[in-house]
């Protein structure tokens, strides 16, 4: 959805995917994929000036306890939630924005706002993702990486660390679940995790595709834990 944003919008440029940096003053479309994440409130903002900045690498190192998904933290406001959201407010009056995770920020739906819920089937498979990306920093990969994915493999949970982070998972997707808006389009990555990105696009309705981009066009980064 990023490149097709993007390329919509006049940047069809694959490496503006990676530099996310925005001058507001040139740009139409903002595509905070990290909005959820601290990096935004962090981020360099002023003279109409956005850079997300790069977040931190994590040396793997295996959890046993502690929330994995952020609504089991609290559905409360905080202040950093109530900061990085005054940010997303000024930019959706001037700028189309695409966000990641909107919810987990914003926990109220209170955006005039298209949503698109994207989930997974197999909640055990899910954890586990979220485990290995949360363990090791990269939660994305390029197309060639596939030895640095076999290396940070070894780094997965233990069947019993496994076991209750799933638990924990399953009671946050209860959670998640009654605060989604009831028009909100939901989508299961089972479905397309092996379609091509037109496809996709085509999936969640947007047809005009063709229009900015060609059929063959494809996207920098992988998904890092998807089996």
């Amino acid at each position: 959805m990023d490149r097709y944003y993007r390329a919509r919008e006049g940047d069809d440029t694959i490496e503006h995917m990676y530099n996310r940096s925005y001058n507001l003053n040139d740009c139409k479309y903002v595509g905070l994929n990290e909005f959820l994440l601290p990096e935004l409130l962090n981020s360099t903002m002023g003279k109409n000036i956005l850079i997300l900045k790069e977040v931190k690498r994590i040396k793997g190192k295996e959890k046993t306890h502690g929330p994995l998904h952020n609504l089991m933290v609290t559905t409360k406001d905080k202040d950093s939630a109530s900061d990085r959201r005054a940010i997303v407010d000024k930019l959706l009056k001037t700028h189309f924005v695409l966000l990641k995770y909107p919810l987990l920020t914003n926990p109220e739906p209170t955006w005039d706002v298209d949503y698109i819920s994207c989930e997974r089937k197999n909640v055990r498979q899910q954890t586990k993702s979220l485990y290995l990306s949360m363990t090791t920093g990269y939660y994305h990969f390029g197309k060639d990486d596939e030895k640095k994915i076999e290396r940070l493999s070894k780094f997965g949970p233990r069947p019993y660390v496994l076991d209750s982070w799933t638990k924990d998972m399953e009671k946050s997707w209860e959670v998640y679940r009654a605060l989604k808006p009831k028009t909100a389009q939901t989508v299961f990555m089972e479905d397309f995790e092996d379609l091509k990105p037109f496809e996709i696009l085509e999936m969640i309705g947007i047809m005009d595709w063709g229009k900015y981009l060609d059929k063959n066009f494809d996207v920098p980064i992988r998904k890092a834990w998807s089996r």
